[in-house]
């Protein structure tokens, strides 16, 4: 079982930290997951422009195998102006719908209005039902606030969302692959 966890963005550092604890608390639950992250900062994706998958960059490709590869998904991204980064959307638009139908998938974002959680519920749930994910109905929203001056997740009343959060995603996880393997 193996649960990518993706960082969407290229700018900021807040949503990776945000992943990245999600991820350990995880590993820490779930410890015979195999937990990977994946951080579009690090790859050079091309822009989507309908070409097959082979003729993109070896970056591109990179990262559209680890998607087939995984079995569910942690997908964090900030959120700008009401909406996902254009990094991300790229990389849904990259990746063949196949390669994320059926997969469990958790949401994590942050943002620095309170009301950006909406982009959550009215922007990024659509594109996941679009691309036949099963999506856990809760997510983890930070605010800047959340975070310290080195931004490190500190709020406490935030920590114990993530915790329960994470034990629910685990709990789910556990769950759905022991019976899609034993089925």
């Amino acid at each position: 079982m193996k649960v990518l966890g993706i960082s969407g963005t290229l700018v900021g550092s807040k949503t990776r930290i945000l992943v990245e604890h999600i991820l350990q608390q995880l590993q820490q639950q779930y410890p015979e997951c195999k937990i990977e992250l994946l951080d579009l900062k690090e790859y050079k994706l091309e822009l989507c422009d309908g070409r097959p998958t082979d003729q993109y960059n070896e970056d591109t490709q990179k990262v559209i195998l680890k998607i087939e590869e995984a079995d569910a998904f942690l997908i964090g991204t900030t959120i700008l102006h009401g909406s996902i980064p254009s990094a991300l959307k790229n990389l849904f638009e990259l990746v063949p719908v196949s390669a994320f139908t059926d997969k469990f998938t958790a949401f994590a974002a942050n943002g620095g209005n309170p009301l950006h959680y909406l982009a959550i519920e009215n922007y990024v749930k659509p594109i996941a039902s679009y691309l036949k994910m099963l999506s856990l109905p809760e997510y983890v929203f930070a605010l800047s606030s959340d975070f310290d001056g080195q931004n490190r997740l500190v709020k406490e009343t935030k920590l114990k969302e993530v915790d329960q959060f994470v034990e629910h995603y685990a709990s789910v996880l556990q769950q759905f692959y022991k019976i899609k393997v034993g089925s």
